[in-house]
């Protein structure tokens, strides 16, 4: 009997060691996918997250039984990882011109930073999980614009108020800035002018 309670925490010892073996590699792997995608090289294929991550593909198909799943999951490790860059600054205060400045680095910012995994969560938004987190950002983003003009926007009628806090949120969503990037060859600094025109008529 003394002898077997001696055993058992050696047991206990070894399943969890393999248990943080096992989270490490896994953290790896997701760590993988979002260093390869920022690079350049999106989306990498399980052999190349395999080698940047330094274990097998076995391995990778052990922790994620689909390379969607792995997407999803590394998606979503990004985003709230950089959940501290998606707020707006001072948010609902100074004057008009200020604020409109504000909301427009901000998006700027945002998807100067998030540009390729943003492109990778569109791209492959084939299941809930990965469709209720682009749901969540444009939630919270629309929340954001009312919040940042509510000044304007009190003394509207409910229809008209939504109207602008949807066209506001539609111009400075990541696929108008996609658009204006690789579509119409815009600068960063010429889309954060246009939006700064366009916010501005349609509040002032």
């Amino acid at each position: 009997m003394k002898e077997t309670q001696r055993e058992q925490p050696r047991d206990n010892a070894s399943i969890d060691g393999r248990t943080a073996r096992r989270e490490r590699g896994r953290q790896a792997v997701i760590s993988a996918v979002i260093d390869l995608t920022l690079k350049g090289h999106p989306p990498p294929s399980a052999e190349r997250v395999a080698k940047h991550a330094g274990v097998s593909v076995a391995s990778v198909f052990r922790y994620f039984d689909t390379l969607d799943e792995l997407r999803t999951v590394a998606t979503q490790h990004y985003f709230t990882s950089y959940s501290h860059i998606m707020g707006i600054d001072r948010i609902g205060e100074d004057a008009l011109d200020d604020r409109v400045a504000r909301l427009a680095a901000a998006r700027s910012t945002q998807y100067e930073q998030t540009e390729p995994m943003a492109r990778i969560a569109r791209q492959h938004a084939t299941t809930s999980a990965l469709q209720d987190t682009l749901s969540l950002a444009r939630s919270t983003q629309t929340d954001q614009i009312r919040t940042h003009f509510d000044a304007e926007l009190r003394s509207l009628g409910k229809a008209e108020r939504d109207d602008i806090v949807a066209t506001i949120a539609t111009l400075t969503s990541f696929e108008a800035w996609d658009l204006y990037r690789f579509h119409h060859n815009r600068t960063p600094q010429q889309i954060r002018r246009a939006w700064e025109r366009a916010i501005t008529n349609l509040l002032a």
